[in-house]
């Protein structure tokens, strides 16, 4: 908005009956509103002259203002229950009354809101980083590696998740599905995304013997399914890292 709106309403209204307050503050949103409108109806009529960018700035500009009223008046709808009419109470009169708020005010609850926000597109947008550098097609092994980084594992333990990373063991090349690096274990973890499907005796006998070749190299090997990791996903990450401490007791840290 071009000026600023000089009405001004008391911090407090010591000495106002109820009904005084709550004219006041019609007096003030009427007087807001016909604030609103007076520049409203100044850019409809500059608005043929501006640029094509300026245009689409002024019809942004007002249909976000009409977005943020309906949200405020939806908003405030949360505190026609008795209790939120208590805690609305507190919000605006508890240090009068000497009693904390039950809630956060409404300014600061959309504050945090926001702060929420930023942090789940930024966690989206590292998970999907992370899955697309690592070329992770495996939904189970997305599902586990979000639950991962989510939990924040490799800052708590001190390590760091290495997804499909590539072994050559007695000259045979083996893809495992994370490896933990850690200069003080060796722990590789393997998720079968196909445990509905009954093996072959030929594949099952592969499976024995790449398992035998990884432990061989001098790793621990966890084995999870599918379905478990679609079932409880925050489990097996917790089953992990307890063996993670598990292994660094049996081989402390030189």
């Amino acid at each position: 908005m071009t000026d600023t709106l000089k009405v001004e309403v008391p911090p407090d209204f010591e000495g106002f009956t109820n009904e005084q307050v709550i004219r006041l503050c019609a007096a003030f949103l009427n007087r807001c509103n016909e604030f609103m409108l007076e520049e409203m109806e100044r850019d409809c009529s500059r608005s043929e002259s501006l640029s094509v960018f300026e245009q689409v700035y002024l019809r942004a500009k007002w249909s976000k203002l009409v977005d943020m009223s309906m949200a405020t008046y939806n908003a405030m709808k949360r505190y026609e229950t008795p209790s939120g009419k208590l805690d609305l109470i507190v919000q605006k009169f508890g240090d009068q009354l000497g009693l904390p708020a039950q809630s956060l005010a409404m300014d600061i609850d959309q504050r945090l809101a926001w702060y929420k926000q930023r942090i789940a597109n930024t966690f989206e947008q590292d998970i999907k980083k992370d899955i697309n550098a690592h070329k992770i097609t495996s939904p189970v092994e997305q599902i586990f590696l979000m639950e991962w980084r989510f939990l924040g594992i490799d800052q708590t333990l001190g390590v760091a998740i290495a997804p499909q990373t590539q072994l050559t063991i007695g000259g045979k090349p083996y893809r495992i599905d994370f490896i933990i690096a850690s200069p003080d274990l060796k722990l590789a973890i393997e998720i079968d995304g196909h445990d509905f499907h009954e093996k072959t005796k030929e594949q099952a006998a592969n499976d024995r013997a790449r398992e035998r070749s990884i432990v061989r190299e001098g790793y621990t090997l966890m084995r999870f399914t599918g379905s478990e990791i679609f079932r409880n996903p925050r489990s097996c990450v917790n089953e992990v890292a307890e063996q993670i401490k598990l292994l660094r007791r049996g081989k402390p840290i030189s």
